[in-house]
């Protein structure tokens, strides 16, 4: 079957065209950023980069940021590991239910209840303030009508990395987030009006439920303030992830054997 001749024009157009636009696609896909150590490097040159940077200050070679693999990304340990929840399973064999639940609850100053519920529930990657239960164990509501747990807000996973134990790092979406709430924090503790504990702790609760609706299991997530211990305007307290740890390290301490 013959082309006719005018077809024969539309064709190479059309071949040439399709080839302009392949060429242009390869040239806008650049190289990523390479991972290595926590730190990015340069994928043409290797030398570190600026964070969230697209350009090379050493070779001036251009590439695309990327966030860090998950595989490479930092281990959190804000929550237990496999082997940590295994030996507090075995613990909890050796010492018998009533004694490993009072020692819990010494550490954690949890009524009997709500410290059985901890030590059965806890387990790799959850909150550490709650157990992973998703609940408020401090307040003085039975379980069932407790409210969501004020560290992990009912998710029952750990806030630094949502439960698969790796933060994830070179997200520029949450370091934004994390510089804007940490403004809203100076910015809190410049007011000379004396607002009162509970408003300030009340704006400082939305302040980290906002960043870590969207932004929990990035490194930035371990700079949330834990609300319930602010102080008033000016005064700051502990971490989300200090008080998650601190809480598993009491635990942990009280089922050594002696």
């Amino acid at each position: 079957m013959t082309i006719p001749v005018q077809s024969r024009w539309w064709i190479a157009t059309l071949v040439i065209i399709a080839v302009l636009v392949l060429i242009s696609a390869l040239a806008l896909d650049k190289p990523d950023t390479v991972w290595s150590a926590e730190k990015p490097h340069c994928p043409f040159c290797r030398h570190e980069v600026e964070r969230y940077s697209d350009r090379c200050a050493d070779c001036k070679g251009e590439f695309d940021w990327v966030v860090c693999p998950e595989e490479e990304s930092p281990i959190c340990a804000d929550s237990l590991s496999v082997l940590q929840a295994e030996w507090m399973a075995e613990r909890l064999a050796a010492l018998g239910p009533e004694v490993a639940i009072e020692r819990v609850a010494r550490a954690t100053g949890l009524s009997a209840e709500k410290a059985e519920a901890y030590l059965h529930s806890v387990g790799r990657g959850d909150c550490g303030w709650c157990g992973g239960t998703k609940v408020d164990l401090s307040s003085v509501e039975p379980l069932e009508d407790a409210e969501p747990c004020p560290a992990c807000l009912g998710t029952g996973r750990c806030t630094g990395c949502q439960g698969d134990r790796r933060a994830r790092l070179g997200d520029q979406r949450a370091a934004r987030a994390l510089a804007a709430y940490q403004a809203e924090l100076a910015d809190l503790a410049k007011m000379r009006v004396p607002l009162g504990l509970e408003r300030v702790q009340t704006e400082v609760r939305g302040l980290g439920e906002r960043f870590l609706e969207s932004h929990a299991g990035t490194v930035e997530a371990q700079f949330i303030l834990f609300w319930p211990k602010v102080g008033p305007a000016g005064q700051v307290g502990p971490t989300v992830a200090a008080v998650c740890r601190g809480r598993l390290e009491r635990v942990i301490r009280e089922l050594v054997p002696e």
